[in-house]
């Protein structure tokens, strides 16, 4: 199928999302009563000595059920609110425009991050910062309703940490905004950051997520960019021949 018309371009990011409902679906499944299991305390055992390693006070969690009360609030307000529905309205944005470039480079980036952040779901599971009792964390956004990380269950398992696809999908939004000069790219900027802080201080992803995320996302944004321009030069060379 020739990704030549957005109607094919959503169906494509149709295809994505049902693939990662079905995904994470049979994950919960075959994981059962037990979804944080030994070798995953051990990928968070990992990831917590590197962040050791690094030995910033900023990822010390021992403190972390003292938080404030409005931090809890604003950055479950940014992760779970702020980023589903700031996407749909960029995507909205790039789908209207005359151009057929923007819509295309963000949908095949959104597939191409899928493609390589599904493997590491899978060989490399690591459990989120707060369901792992060494790290000190708790889920910041339970402070404000249960409810929140109950509703995004059925989209994000709870050990598909590694990369961080909110860290990913923030990256690709703004790389595509800055890529074909959105409108408001600047205010989608500061937004955006605020999603990839919420990750880190709700205590959901490590630090390691984060910047795997910001890496498959820059990737994925490249690969979908080179992938149109190489497009685009083939159809504009059809054309005219």
């Amino acid at each position: 199928m020739t990704l030549n018309s957005k109607l094919r371009l959503a169906l494509l990011l149709l295809v994505v999302f049902s693939a990662n409902l079905v995904e994470t679906k049979i994950e919960s499944h075959r994981r059962g009563n037990t979804p944080v299991s030994a070798a995953d305390s051990k990928a968070a055992y990992a990831m917590q000595r590197f962040e050791q390693a690094i030995g910033s006070r900023f990822l010390n969690f021992a403190f972390h059920d003292k938080s404030v009360w409005w931090a809890a609030y604003a950055y479950s307000f940014s992760y779970f609110i702020l980023f589903p529905i700031g996407g749909l309205l960029v995507v909205f944005a790039l789908a209207r425009r005359d151009e057929l470039a923007p819509f295309r480079v963000f949908c095949l980036a959104v597939a191409i991050d899928y493609a390589l952040s599904l493997p590491l779901f899978m060989l490399f599971p690591v459990p989120e910062r707060w369901a792992y009792p060494e790290s000190g964390a708790i889920l910041l956004s339970d402070l404000w309703s249960s409810t929140l990380i109950t509703a995004i269950r059925p989209m994000s398992a709870i050990n598909n940490c590694f990369p961080s696809t909110h860290t990913s999908l923030t990256v690709i939004l703004l790389a595509v905004c800055w890529r074909f000069d959105f409108r408001f790219r600047w205010t989608a900027t500061a937004l955006g950051l605020t999603v990839i802080l919420s990750t880190f201080v709700l205590g959901i992803h490590w630090l390691p997520d984060i910047i795997a995320g910001v890496v498959v996302g820059l990737l994925s944004v490249d690969i979908a960019r080179r992938f149109t321009d190489t497009s685009e030069r083939r159809e504009l060379a059809r054309y005219t021949a």
